[in-house]
């Protein structure tokens, strides 16, 4: 018998492949597919006892047709790594980034599980294509490995934190958070060496991805209620904190141009000799608007104070200068009377 059982399904299989990869529903996998029917074909015609048309085509008799059986083993790996790296690729899309809003974190494993996958299929080849002993490739490439570590140490804890960050997953991109350094921003990626904020500024921040897993991090997108924004003020102790309070709270809640601002208030903070501390506290959906809103608020608060006639800091000092009379003067008055 010219090919088995095996060799049968396989080519049928592959057909069914092939017939998905053509259909327009399939469109978006279609390399992948026609990789995996031409591995299997590859597969089919591989030479075995079993197997009379590989041995047919590869074998070593004067009548058969001679074919490159290395080049096929190796076309048979690298396709074969090729598509395990496409299917690690779909599973990270499907599990670890259901909604794919973070590519450069899901490129950042893809990349890894690439090399992973191609190191496997150079070992795979020179065992079992090239019959070449691996031992001496690995012993040499595990000094090099040293020398290229102790290098590039630097860089490779920055890939490591980067991995651990994804990984963990404290902050995504679009998230807008602040480290302990004082640096603040939306990260925009993190990448195999670095994270990237756009600070308020609109500048962008690179900041190596060993600095950031060691730093506090405050993530102020993922959250389960509203962002609270705090800012202080002081007023003439001689005013009752309850009406300014009330006044505050008045002024501050409602709609700052159409961003919305709900539950704020304002309470004493501190009691000075001349002077009274309130904090005005407020909620807002959207931590990017912060800035703007408070400065919404304080305009309004201010308009609010002013209409009312009170003065924001401690109440104006009211000096008389005396002028002091020379002596001719007085001597003059002296006269006079």
């Amino acid at each position: 018998m010219l090919i088995g059982w095996v060799e049968i399904a396989l080519w049928v299989v592959a057909g069914i492949l092939l017939v998905a990869g053509s259909v327009p529903v399939w469109r978006a996998y279609r390399s992948l597919l026609f990789a995996s029917a031409a591995m299997l074909l590859i597969s089919s015609v591989y030479p075995n006892p079993d197997n009379a048309l590989g041995t047919y085509l590869f074998g070593s008799g004067s009548h058969s047709t001679r074919l490159p059986t290395e080049f096929f083993g190796i076309a048979w790996w690298l396709i074969g790594a090729w598509v395990l790296n496409g299917l690690l690729d779909i599973i990270l899309r499907r599990t670890l980034f259901p909604r794919d809003n973070e590519p450069h974190a899901r490129r950042l494993f893809a990349d890894l599980a690439s090399v992973l996958v191609y190191v496997v299929a150079f070992v795979g080849i020179m065992e079992t294509v090239l019959k070449q002993p691996i031992s001496a490739v690995l012993a040499t490439s595990g000094v090099l490995a040293i020398v290229v570590g102790l290098a590039l140490q630097n860089t490779l804890g920055d890939v490591f934190s980067g991995l651990a960050i994804n990984v963990d997953r404290p902050f995504g991109a679009g998230d807008w958070i602040t480290l302990d350094s004082g640096a603040e921003g939306q990260v925009l990626e993190i990448n195999w060496r670095a994270t990237r904020l756009r600070t308020w500024q609109n500048d962008v921040v690179v900041i190596p991805n060993s600095v950031v897993a060691k730093a506090v991090v405050s993530n102020h997108s993922r959250r389960p209620h509203d962002h609270y924004g705090v800012f202080a003020l002081t007023i003439d102790s001689g005013r009752a904190p309850a009406m300014i309070i009330e006044l505050i709270a008045g002024a501050a809640n409602g709609d700052a141009r159409g961003r919305s601002v709900t539950g704020a208030y304002a309470y004493a903070s501190d009691f000075g000799d001349s002077i009274v501390t309130y904090q005005v506290v407020f909620a807002l959906r959207d931590f990017a608007e912060r800035a703007l809103i408070q400065s919404e608020l304080i305009t309004r608060i201010g308009a609010a104070l002013i209409a009312a006639s009170i003065d924001v800091g401690s109440a104006p000092t009211r000096v008389q200068v005396l002028r002091r009379a020379t002596p001719a003067a007085s001597a003059r008055t002296a006269q006079v009377l």
